[in-house]
């Protein structure tokens, strides 16, 4: 997956690095370095760390994504894996998925922008890794980060995105970290049915995913509809998927119903998924 996107050659040979797997790294004060591709209409922000990790925030030719590389390989066959970070002002990690690289040491985030305005906060990063095995024990990588909220506020207005996301600041509570299907306060009541898009070139996608987030209303629609990340890129799903959003309708669960929750105001992240049958 992911054979659209490559790295520069400077990016290219950190990942091949190996990362060091201590329990925790001592933290390394780094900056961003910009770089700009017009011919590939490129803008990235990239920074490597003395732990063997480097990161990642770029546009180009209109795809976003955030990747990081240098990580313990993900198990074999694994699809996606759950990182957490801690970055700017967050008192704690929070958990998101993101999907595996051609290369297993490399995992590029579902919910991009949403992390790369975390990055720009700068101060410490952590990059928790868990543990691939029952025996086995997470990896933590603990690194000083310089803010660089303009390197990374160029790599969001090359692909349309705001550097603030007034959506999060009105909503009443945010679900979701990029995990396939819904959070679990939601529920659907109406199906969303997107059509496999046509081919494009020729060829066509057996199978892949398109991350949203939406605002939702108390009757369960979705506004203010978002694409987060979808893979792979090029073939429209994120269009197909969107166009089958305005019939669709959620619920709260039967737990978050329970717990007082409400829909109004409530916004979620959530993943469709594709697949061609034979």
């Amino acid at each position: 997956m992911h054979n659209r996107l490559r790295f520069t050659a400077a990016l290219l040979s950190l990942a091949a690095a190996s990362p060091v797997l201590a329990q925790e790294s001592a933290p390394q004060a780094e900056d961003w370095t910009l770089t700009s591709v017009p011919e590939r209409k490129a803008v990235m922000a990239t920074i490597d760390f003395t732990s063997g990790l480097a990161v990642a925030a770029r546009c180009v030719d209109g795809v976003y994504d955030v990747l990081i590389t240098g990580l313990p390989d993900a198990p074999r066959r694994d699809l996606s894996r759950e990182l957490g970070i801690q970055a700017g002002d967050q008192t704690e990690p929070y958990t998101s998925v993101w999907t595996v690289g051609t290369q297993r040491n490399t995992a590029f985030s579902r919910l991009p922008a949403v992390v790369a305005r975390d990055l720009a906060k700068g101060g410490k990063l952590q990059v928790i890794v868990p543990a691939s095995t029952p025996d086995g024990r997470r990896t933590r990588y603990v690194m000083d980060l310089n803010p660089s909220s303009t390197a990374i506020e160029q790599t969001l207005t090359a692909c349309g995105r705001p550097m603030i996301d007034p959506r999060e600041a009105r909503a009443k509570e945010i679900d979701g970290n990029g995990q396939d299907g819904l959070p679990d306060t939601v529920l659907w009541q109406t199906v969303p049915r997107p059509t496999f898009p046509e081919s494009v070139n020729g060829r066509s996608p057996l199978e892949g995913y398109v991350v949203l987030s939406c605002v939702l209303t108390d009757a369960g629609q979705m506004t203010e509809c978002q694409t987060e990340s979808e893979q792979p890129a090029g073939y429209n799903l994120w269009r197909s998927v969107e166009r089958s959003l305005p019939r669709a309708r959620l619920k709260l669960s039967d737990e978050a119903a329970a717990a007082g929750l409400t829909l109004g105001g409530r916004m979620v992240r959530f993943s469709v998924n594709f697949k061609m049958e034979p």
